[in-house]
């Protein structure tokens, strides 16, 4: 497929009822979602298409979070267009969650999975523990923890 001819702007409270929509169709965490945190990926006709956030927690770590493209535009380079622009106004670490198979391709901007439960903020480690155990039931993929410690 080409790529998506797209640009990135930070969401406004019009943005909210597309974002959540986006997420439940998607099928990711629907927790946490934000407007004001979130940016949106707008086609060049006008159309929404994506969108990300960056999220914080209780122990100070952020996370890259709720990476989402509408089905139609997937595979045309939206997700990395977000990606790039949303790490390019934090400072690191930045981590994020993703399923197993997902880690290769955040490694492209990256990150790098974290395996030691003991290095993981707060908020993750306990993420982390809740998912080892629903792995080892079978009722998961397995969670990959990341992050990102700049360029």
């Amino acid at each position: 497929m080409s790529k998506a001819s797209c640009f990135i702007r930070k969401a406004t409270r019009e943005d909210a009822a597309f974002i959540c929509r986006l997420i439940w169709r998607v099928g990711i965490n629907p927790l946490g979602l934000n407007w004001r945190r979130f940016v949106v990926a707008v086609h060049e006709h006008g159309v929404r298409i994506g969108c990300a956030q960056i999220k914080s927690h209780k122990d100070g770590s952020l996370e890259l979070a709720s990476v989402a493209v509408v089905p139609l535009y997937r595979h045309q380079g939206v997700a990395e267009t977000m990606i790039h622009e949303i790490l390019e106004e934090q400072n690191p670490p930045i981590y994020l969650t993703c399923r197993g198979s997902l880690v290769s391709f955040y490694e492209r901007f990256g990150f790098s999975e974290l395996f030691e439960l003991e290095t993981l903020p707060a908020y993750f480690r306990k993420v982390k523990r809740v998912f080892n155990w629903l792995e080892k039931l079978n009722w998961v993929e397995r969670l990959a923890v990341m992050v990102w410690k700049g360029k």
